[in-house]
């Protein structure tokens, strides 16, 4: 059951992989919610600083092949933010979410979809 409306072809919100079904969707959608509602002060990614244990158990070119550009943790979850270098249709809208629980490096990341806008409550820091 839909109980998000999403509009084909510019969406606000897309989940990722984008054919996943109604029921999937409409969960990861409201995990994206869910982190959308929290207070997150992103850290950018400086390349030029990347510990040597990189971040979050990844080097840079992980890193980079997945357009991660900002990272976080908050309430028991490491977080990264995708500024995705292509977007906008046909491409999935410029941002994407995806978390897992702080400090498990051997989990795999849950994905919280792609989305146009950054919500309000989440801010962006450039520390050079």
């Amino acid at each position: 059951m839909d109980i998000y409306k999403r509009d084909a072809v510019l969406p606000d919100w897309e989940p990722v992989p984008w054919t996943m079904g109604s029921e999937a969707a409409d969960k990861q959608e409201q995990g994206f919610h869910e982190r959308a509602l929290k207070q997150i002060v992103w850290q950018k990614i400086l390349w030029d600083k990347i510990p040597e244990s990189g971040i979050f158990g990844h080097q840079m070119n992980f890193l980079q092949s997945e357009d991660i550009s900002y990272f976080a943790s908050l309430d028991g979850e490491d977080l990264i933010l995708i500024d995705n270098i292509w977007f906008g249709f046909p491409d999935p809208p410029r941002w994407g979410v995806a978390s897992r629980p702080t400090g498990e490096n051997g989990l795999p990341w849950q994905h919280w979809g792609h989305f146009p806008d950054l919500p309000e409550t989440w801010q962006l820091e450039d520390k050079r």
